[in-house]
This record gives structure tokens, C-alpha cells and sequence, in this order.
């Protein structure tokens, strides 16, 4: 017989048991929401106080922020401010600048400029005396130191000194100048008078060392007031003068003058040009009443004069008249001067002397003369090859100062030239000239002839 036996467990007491959790379960669940209510509480009041420290932390942040902003402004404002100097430094500041034409500093805007330069001119020169004995030897010929610049854009100056003049120091072109009535200009002080294109093409860009025989009519250096204007082929220029700085002669009332020359270049172009150009001059005389014309024999070393008016009384004024011409092709180049002299007398008859000069150069290395029709004058060369630029010219010219009474002598002089000039700031010269005094100024025929040279430095 099998017998199965089973387990079960007795129902009645798991029953109990789930009895009594039902039961025993709201106690619970009540004292643990009395926990936790407790517990909300305190978190509650935490949070709030964390929650009033961040708004704290908060509102002390915005008062920065605030703060912060208002300093940001006042730091942008200053900013801007010291901006806006920066901009007006950096433009009345300019530059500074050292090149070939000197040193220059001029302002961003352009308004304001300041250049500083010169030139060194040394001479030798050995004559072959004939009669009148002249005297070798070597001479520093100029040396000069100048400041030029604008004001205000429209105003421009320049103060130049010689130092090698007569060994005496003292001022050479002092003036002011108004540019703001383009293309005409205003000049004030002391400025050479507006005649002849050899006088007014500097000397630093003259073909030979010394300028020709009539340039002793140019007036030159005065002290006066004057104007000149300009357009694409043609240049004028006037202006009434005084005395020159070196009359020092209290007892005697300076002389007065007006001077003009106006210039035309039909053809203009970097290789070509066909100049041509008028000049007048007209002078009363200073209460001496007095004139004298002379020249050194285109060689500046010599004090000696073959031709000579000495002094002419009873002068009441002069007149200058002079008509140039000058054209280039390329490398060469023909340039050529006539200039009449008249002289009224008081109590006696007029005198009129006159003289010329024709001169040509070539550039051995295929340089131009650089034409300036501002001022109807050439400039400087600027050599082509890092060997320079070669040059060679002759030139003729001639001078009578014989007239009525007066026997100042006649002269002619042929020069021959040769140039190098090793950068645009140097320049070396050779002339050789054949002097001729058919009579000189004491009536005798003499025929001396020059060797001499240069070096000359400019910047």
C-alpha cells in the first residue's frame, strides 16, 4: 500500500500575518511622513536660506555687473578719447625721412614739412697768365646750408646761408612764400629776380662751373616782393625789388626795381623740348647815382676783371632786356642767351652794352637735362648707370662794354667741358677756357687761357 504525503502550509497563518501588516502599515507609514515632514521642513528652511544667499550673491553680482558697465563705458569714452589723440599724434607726427635730396620730417596730413640741405662746391684753377696776372690757386666756392619747409599747407619758407662768400657768413635766399592761390605764388624777402635762364637754373645744375659772361647784367639777390604763376608749357614771374643785403651803407637811399620773365615750351616731353623765354629788368638808381658792370673771365678764383666800366656817375636807372633759348633731343642739348644793358645818364648821353652766349652739351651715357616748367630752368641729372653719367659741352660767349665814353674792353671766351657726375649728389668738373680780350678794359689785346676744376657734393 502507497502512502503520498504533502505539505501544505497552514493558511490561516499567513492570513494573520498579512492581516497584522495591513494593520500595522498606516502606524508605519504614518511616524515615517512625520519623519519626513520634519525633514521637508528643515530642507525647506535650508533651501530658503541657500535661496536668500544666491539672491544675495545674485544682487551683489548685478551691483558689479552694474558697476562693471558703468566703468566699461567711462573706459570706452576714455578710450575713444585717447584714440582720437592717437589719430591727431599720428597724424601731426608724419614721417622722418633721409634720402639723396636731404633729410626732410613732414606731418601725416602733409601740412606741415622741414628740409634740410646744402652744397660744396671746392675749385682749383691754374691760369696762363698773358698780361694782367690773375693767380692760381684753390677756393671753396660755396658752401651752403639750407632750411625749407611748409606751414599750414598753403605757406612755405626758406632760409638759406653761405659760408664761403668772400670768406663772410651771411644769408642768401630768406623768404616767405603763399601757396594758396594755385598755380599762382606770393614771395616775401630775399630771392633772385626773375631774369635769365642761366641765373635762375641753380648752380648745382649749371653745364660749366662758372656761368657765362653776361650773366654780370643778371640782377640776381634782392630783397622785394613777388608773384609767379605756371601752367603745362609756359611759367611767369615778377615782382618789384629793393637793394640787396649787403649794402650796409646807411647814408645812401636804396635804388628800386621790376623784374619779370615769362617762359614757353611748345614741345615738352621727357626726351624733347624747345624752350624759349623773355626777361626785363627795370632799375632806378639809389641817391649815389651810380652803376658799374664788370665780370671775371668765367673763373671765380681770380678777383682780376679784363673787362671793366669802373664807376659810371649821374645814373638815373637801367634797363635790362634778355631772350633765351634752349632745346633738347635726347642726349643733346643747345642752350643760347642775349641780354642788352641800357644805362640813362643825368647829364649825358645813354650807354647800352650788350653781350651772348650759345652752349651744347651730349651725354656720353644717354642721359636728358631734366626740364622744370614751374620755374622754366633745368634740374638735376640722375645718372642712368651705377657708373654715373659722362658729359661732355663747349660753349662761346662774349661781352662789349665799350660804349660812347665809356671803354670797359671786349671779351669772348671758349669753353670746353667735361662732366662726370658719379651719383645724383656728386659731380665732378673740368673746364677749359680760351680767353680773349680784343681790348681789355685798359685798352690792351691779351688772349690768357684757364685750366680748372671742381668737385662738388650736394644733398
Amino acid at each position: 500500500m502507497n502512502y503520498r504525503v504533502t505539505y501544505r502550509a497552514p493558511y490561516f497563518c499567513w492570513k494573520k500575518i498579512y492581516l497584522w501588516l495591513i494593520l500595522c502599515l498606516p502606524v508605519v507609514v504614518s511616524a515615517d511622513e512625520g519623519l519626513d515632514k520634519q525633514r521637508m521642513y528643515e530642507l525647506i528652511k535650508q533651501q530658503q536660506k541657500l535661496l536668500e544667499q544666491q539672491q544675495q550673491q545674485i544682487n551683489e553680482l548685478r551691483d558689479i555687473v552694474l558697476k562693471g558697465q558703468k566703468q566699461q563705458v567711462q573706459v570706452s569714452k576714455k578710450l575713444d578719447k585717447t584714440e582720437r589723440k592717437v589719430k591727431k599724434i599720428a597724424r601731426s607726427s608724419g614721417k622722418f625721412s633721409v634720402s639723396k635730396k636731404g633729410l626732410r620730417v613732414q606731418s601725416k596730413s602733409g601740412d606741415f614739412s622741414f628740409r634740410a640741405g646744402g652744397r660744396i662746391h671746392a675749385d682749383y684753377a691754374n691760369y696762363a697768365d698773358d698780361v694782367t696776372q690773375m693767380g692760381s690757386g684753390a677756393q671753396l666756392r660755396r658752401a651752403r646750408i639750407y632750411f625749407k619747409g611748409k606751414l599750414f599747407r598753403d605757406w612755405a619758407y626758406k632760409a638759406e646761408i653761405e659760408f664761403a662768400e668772400n670768406g663772410k657768413v651771411g644769408p642768401r635766399g630768406v623768404w616767405l612764400a603763399y601757396n594758396g592761390w594755385k598755380p599762382v605764388t606770393l614771395t616775401l624777402g630775399n630771392f633772385q629776380e626773375p631774369f635769365s635762364l642761366e641765373e635762375m637754373t641753380g648752380s648745382n645744375n649749371i653745364t660749366f662751373m662758372e656761368r657765362s659772361l653776361i650773366n654780370t647784367f643778371a640782377p640776381s639777390y634782392h630783397i622785394g616782393l613777388g608773384a609767379k604763376g605756371y601752367g603745362r608749357f609756359w611759367s611767369w614771374s615778377g615782382g618789384v625789388f629793393g637793394d640787396a643785403f649787403k649794402n650796409k651803407d646807411d647814408n645812401i637811399d636804396n635804388g628800386w626795381g621790376i623784374a619779370s620773365r615769362a617762359t614757353f615750351a611748345p614741345i615738352l616731353s621727357a626726351k624733347k623740348l624747345f624752350h624759349i623765354g623773355f626777361s626785363s629788368e627795370y632799375r632806378q638808381t639809389d641817391t649815389g647815382n651810380q652803376a658799374r658792370v664788370r665780370t671775371r673771365p668765367e673763373s671765380h678764383i681770380t678777383n682780376r676783371r679784363l673787362v671793366d666800366t669802373r664807376t659810371i656817375k649821374n645814373v638815373d636807372h637801367t634797363w635790362l632786356f634778355g631772350s633765351e633759348i634752349a632745346a633738347n633731343y635726347g642726349p643733346f642739348s643747345l642752350q643760347g642767351e642775349y641780354i642788352h644793358s641800357q644805362v640813362a645818364r643825368l647829364q649825358a648821353k645813354d650807354l647800352g652794352f650788350d653781350g651772348a652766349y650759345v652752349q651744347g652739351s651730349w651725354f656720353l651715357t644717354g642721359e636728358s637735362r631734366p626740364y622744370k616748367v614751374k620755374n622754366g630752368t633745368f634740374g638735376a641729372i640722375a645718372p642712368l648707370h651705377d657708373y654715373g653719367a659722362w658729359e661732355f659741352a663747349t660753349r662761346y660767349s662774349w661781352i662789349d662794354l665799350n660804349s660812347k665814353d665809356i671803354t670797359g674792353g671786349q671779351e669772348s671766351n671758349v669753353t670746353v667741358g667735361l662732366n662726370w657726375y658719379a651719383n645724383y649728389n656728386v659731380r665732378f668738373m673740368m673746364n677749359y677756357t680760351f680767353v680773349q680780350a680784343y681790348p681789355n678794359r685798359n685798352g690792351i689785346n691779351e688772349s690768357p687761357n684757364i685750366f680748372q676744376m671742381r668737385g662738388q657734393v650736394m644733398f
